[in-house]
């Protein structure tokens, strides 16, 4: 109930910190329209790594997932993708991997990594994709999706830690 009344409070404060801004002193001969975006908001990732490629370079972000986790502790390492219709598989991903491992509903979006229990694949999203259960969300390709997705048949890539910029 205290949570509730505080993001009440708090919504209540932004709404009059807008009106303010907006109407408040010095506005009253303002021509010019504002226009306020709220942006999603952004998932905190764990990690960053760096994925080198022929065509280019791609960011991900991995959660903080044990499968992720796994992964990022491995970098540096040289993996094989394949381009497939609406997704990039990581290919080699050993079954263990796969085993034990809980999926839930998910429906990924592009750029999405994700760990498909059911179809026993790790893949990069390339479109938009229904829900469907078994899937795991290990991360989100943060730049790069459209050289990734630029990329035909097998390629071999690079993963690496991603240096703080």
């Amino acid at each position: 109930m205290k949570g509730i009344a505080l993001l009440t409070g708090i919504i209540g404060a932004a709404v009059l910190v807008s009106a303010f801004c907006a109407f408040g002193p010095g506005r009253a001969d303002a021509t010019e329209e504002q226009v306020v975006v709220i942006a999603p908001v952004q998932p905190a990732y764990a990690r960053q790594i760096d994925v080198a490629f022929e065509g280019g370079r791609a960011r991900v972000g991995l959660l903080d997932k044990e499968a992720a986790m796994e992964f990022a502790e491995r970098q540096p390492l040289s993996i094989q993708l394949e381009r497939k219709p609406e997704r990039i598989v990581v290919a080699g991903v050993p079954d263990g991997v796969f085993q034990g491992t809980r999926g839930g509903v998910e429906a990924p979006v592009i750029g999405d990594v994700v760990l498909d229990v059911q179809a026993k694949e790790v893949y990069i999203c390339c479109r938009d994709m229904d829900a469907s259960d078994g899937r795991v969300l290990l991360g989100h390709v943060t730049s790069g999706i459209e050289l990734l997705s630029r990329m035909d048949g097998a390629f071999e890539a690079f993963a690496m830690a991603a240096e703080d910029l």
